[in-house]
């Protein structure tokens, strides 16, 4: 049985809800894997379970930040989680800000690591890098069979307190 407990965030797109004309749907979360999740839970198995998703419209994350921060904090936290899986985003620079904003509040709040994945471009880079373990994934959803393993990787190794060189 794993033994340690992964919240995923993801968008509305993701999480299966639709594309633009969903992006104003407000937090919501589910128990398990969603969407990604189903590929990182099978990649993580041994290690760690999805035990929640919450998701969220880049829309409204981004025109109702302060509502949206406090429903997710309060979902994150329900699931008390070791890790936060955010994205990944690939160069999507609204979905990247999302996961960004997420990984800053659950850094800041529950004091847990945070592994993401965004195209180096990706203005959520830059600005979240230091609330985030970010790793570089190509620059469109085409590379996800890429980015799950190497961000698996990444919170296999900090789930387990091994040292983690800066700027992975």
């Amino acid at each position: 049985m794993p033994k340690y407990r992964i919240v995923h965030y993801i968008n509305q797109f993701f999480a299966g809800i639709g594309g633009e004309d969903k992006a104003d749907i407000g937090p919501e979360s589910r128990q398990g894997a969603l969407g990604p999740g189903l590929a990182f839970q099978a990649a993580l198995k041994d290690t760690a379970e999805i035990v929640g998703t919450v998701f969220c419209g880049d829309n409204y994350i981004n025109d109702h930040n302060d509502q949206a921060m406090d429903a997710l904090l309060e979902m994150i936290e329900g699931f008390k989680p070791d890790l936060l899986l955010v994205g990944p985003a690939f160069n999507a620079g609204r979905y990247g800000m999302a996961c960004g904003m997420v990984a800053q509040l659950a850094a800041e709040n529950l004091g847990i690591p945070v592994v993401g994945g965004m195209y180096p471009e990706n203005p959520g880079v830059d600005m979240y890098k230091r609330y985030a373990w970010i790793v570089p994934t190509s620059n469109a959803a085409a590379g996800m069979r890429q980015a799950v393993p190497n961000m698996a990787k990444l919170a296999k190794s900090l789930l387990a307190g091994e040292e983690v060189r800066e700027g992975y």
